[in-house]
């Protein structure tokens, strides 16, 4: 048990209503012994919704963010929550410990409590706050505490939407009221409570989006393509009977047909029926309508239906440019980011790195991102370079090169200065030391901070160099021969660099995205392969044939794992596919072998999705737009239309054929995100258009989701919320797979 403490009796009693004004902004079994349930303030009988409020269980449940300051977080003897401030930082929120875990109601009454004494006389804020967005407060408070034990008690109604994940937290950086000079200090508290005191008043949140029991493609399909639409209901139906394809125009049935022997599907965990209707060609806008189980949304079939969408998923890159004014109605903005940048543990020593496209959801530039969102591109020039023309209206357009490569060149060109010219080696990644608040990019204005140099990092970025030297050639001799020296400077330091099997880590002071990697074996792999495809220089092929077992290359297109990349470059040199050794044949093995799983996964799945039932992880339709790649590189290589099909089921379930019944690009189809975890997004209030949200993730990675997605089958764990980052995040190497996905599908 605790021992006794004294109490300055109702020294602080507050009756609020919510909202209160400010902005807190950071990162993006209950113990009913002695504060999990615990009656106090005469709420006997009701359930503290804080548990372990009073620090019985250490510190589990809480947490605490920094930003530009130095504390630690402990539990004392006494059982108190001890923050011990050695550094406050200059901004409120710089030092905040937190709690997440709860709900807030629309239209109850809730009463909040807890004891706080400090070694000092300063300010703090508490606030229970949206987790997200603009992380603005529902109630708060700025209050003083000193060496007295004070108990805070406010009561509110929670007059905003219900929200299923808000933050309780406590800002106590450098607050208003407090001294200049605070010094090395503790605060402490114990005994947090939040009760729900009456909700006789709650007001129904809703159901949420009312989605149809039939699910297609929404933003439509190619006259000659396969179309597959998903019936569905719950386990146990009895899905049978015939549809009707209707042109909406005309209301004329234009196809009745009967669908396919209903089966469980179990990603989705839904009794599923097929209705196949690949025999409309005739261009016009369409539904399907059945008898039992409605109808579903609207879908066009035309040549250009997929124009559009490919000009906007293109354009995002455009709209995401780092270093310069960008042009557009709702999102340009003037040059970010343009200061000077410390580089890490240097002492003090600053470089200028501009350019480049801002990474995902936040304003961080880095280096092994960048190099897959380039491959997909330049990779998807290559195949289907008739698809891409010089009219995009960026400000390159009209220059005789491919906008497509123009807009590679601008995250290209900021690459080269993220090698270390000295030593070839090349830095992971440029950003501030924590993520900003929902702001656009030129409000972004702490110190940008360059860190240090990974083998993952210097090895995609050659790999990346190299086949931009042949991409180039064409348009511009003497920057491919740039790039190519580059990749070869930085082949020569991994060549003397070991490989790194811990891989990069951030440095303490650093919490912005982490890119780590376990191991380099894929990236090494993916460089000599490349520039073996650019220059045909045996002695790259002689390294990767005796250094690099398949079973360590992978066979993935992602960030981490680019070992597919690799094989894909090696497969298609005209120096390897001359070689009369085994290599070639296990390589083409291994390689079929992966699209053959995927190919696998997509006959199994209802919604054509090509990834297992467990695989619906951060990002799950970044693996889906990968898969969509690799099983067009396999009809390339093999000429099978089976593949192409299967891609294009992939795409399929991208726009609208899935269980959740999103398009998910925000912009197109019926039903799309329209709150992404996006900050320019978040500062002007609309989605930006043609960005591909990361998706359903069974891993519930954020509060929101871990609150309303618990469940749910893997495949419906998604939320359209801006406060779920692990759902509702974008990237540009998201978006790049859809785009050679949307060449592949529109081209030969």
């Amino acid at each position: 048990m605790k021992k006794g403490k004294r109490l300055l009796a109702a020294a602080l009693a507050a009756m609020m209503v919510c909202s209160m004004a400010g902005c807190g902004r950071q990162n993006d079994t209950e113990d009913t012994s002695d504060g999990g349930s615990t009656e106090t303030n005469g709420n006997a009988g009701l359930e503290n919704m804080i548990q372990n409020g009073d620090f019985s269980d250490g510190l589990t449940n809480w947490m605490i963010y920094l930003n530009g300051a130095d504390a630690t977080q402990a539990v004392t003897a006494e059982g108190e929550m001890e923050i011990a401030v050695s550094d406050p930082g200059t901004l409120d929120y710089a030092v905040q410990p937190y709690y997440d875990g709860f709900s807030l109601d629309k239209g109850c009454v809730y009463e909040f409590s807890f004891d706080v004494h400090a070694t000092i006389e300063r300010t703090l804020e508490w606030r229970l706050q949206l987790n997200g967005g603009d992380y603005h407060a529902y109630v708060s408070d700025l209050i003083t505490v000193n060496e007295e034990v004070q108990h805070v008690i406010a009561s509110f109604t929670m007059e905003e939407a219900s929200d299923p994940a808000p933050r309780l937290c406590v800002n106590m950086g450098m607050s208003e009221g407090s001294p200049e000079d605070m010094g090395a200090h503790s605060v402490y508290f114990d005994n947090f409570a939040l009760y729900l005191t009456d909700d006789s008043g709650k007001v129904s949140s809703g159901s949420g989006d009312e989605t149809p029991a039939i699910n297609v493609n929404q933003v439509g399909y190619l006259p000659n393509a396969e179309k597959k639409a998903v019936v569905r209901a719950e386990l146990g139906t009895d899905i049978s009977g015939s549809f009707d394809v209707v042109n909406v125009e005309t209301d004329a049935v234009v196809l009745t047909g009967e669908l396919e022997p209903a089966k469980e599907n179990a990603a989705s965990g839904e009794q599923t029926a097929i209705a196949d209707f690949s025999e409309v060609t005739d261009a016009g806008t369409y539904k399907l309508v059945t008898e039992g189980f409605g109808e579903s949304f609207e879908f066009r079939v035309n040549d250009d239906v997929y124009e559009e969408l490919a000009d906007s998923t293109m354009r995002m890159f455009y709209l995401q440019r780092c270093g310069e004014a960008v042009t557009d109605d709702i999102f340009g903005h003037e040059a970010c980011h343009t200061g000077e940048a410390e580089i890490y543990g240097e002492n003090g020593s600053t470089v200028t790195i501009t350019g480049g496209w801002h990474d995902a959801g936040d304003y961080g530039r880095y280096t092994v991102a960048a190099a897959k969102a380039v491959a997909d591109l330049m990779l998807a020039y290559e195949v289907y370079g008739d698809q891409f023309g010089d009219d995009a209206g960026i400000p390159e357009s009209g220059n005789g090169i491919p906008d497509i490569l123009d807009e590679v060149k601008y995250e290209l060109d900021w690459m080269l200065q993220m090698q270390d010219s000295a030593t070839g080696g090349v830095y992971h990644k440029i950003t501030c030391e924590n993520f900003p608040g929902s702001v656009m990019p030129e409000e972004e204005t702490e110190q940008l901070v360059l860190a240090p140099i990974s083998t993952t990092a210097t090895a995609d970025f050659a790999a990346a160099m190299a086949m931009a030297a042949r991409v180039f050639k064409e348009f511009d001799a003497n920057y491919s021969q740039t790039c190519l020296a580059a990749a070869e400077q930085a082949q020569a330091y991994l060549d003397q660099t070991p490989s790194d099997k811990t891989g990069f880590r951030n440095p303490s002071s650093i919490s912005t995205g982490e890119y780590g990697d376990s191991q380099d074996t894929d990236e090494r792999y993916w460089a000599l392969a490349e520039l073996y495809k650019t220059t045909g220089d045996s002695k790259y092929s002689d390294a990767l044939r005796a250094d690099y077992a398949l079973k360590d290359i992978g066979g993935d297109l992602g960030w981490q794992s680019v070992g597919m990349y690799g094989i894909y470059a090696y497969l298609t040199t005209g120096e390897a596919r001359a070689m009369s050794d085994n290599y070639l044949p296990e390589l083409e093995k291994h390689f079929y072998q992966m699209a053959d799983e995927a190919m696998k996964c997509t006959e199994e799945d209802a919604y054509g999705v090509a990834i297992g039932e467990d695989d619906y992880c951060w990002g799950s339709n970044m693996v889906v737009a990968n898969k969509g790649m690799l099983l067009l590189m396999a009809n390339q290589l093999s000429q099978d239309e089976k593949y192409r099909r299967a891609a294009g089921r992939q795409l399929d379930y991208l726009l609208g054929t899935n269980t959740n019944s999103y398009c998910f690009v925000t912009g197109f189809g019926t039903l799309s995100p329209e709150d992404p975890h996006h900050r320019p997004s978040e500062a002007v209030g609309e989605a930006m258009g043609g960005m591909l949200v990361g998706g359903p993730n069974s891993d519930l990675e954020d509060p929101y989701a871990a609150a309303t997605l618990s469940d749910k089958p893997n495949a419906a764990c998604y939320a359209d919320n801006v406060q779920s980052y692990s759902c509702n995040e974008i990237t540009i190497y998201w978006n790049s797979p859809l785009v050679y996905l949307l060449a592949g599908m529109e081209g030969k």
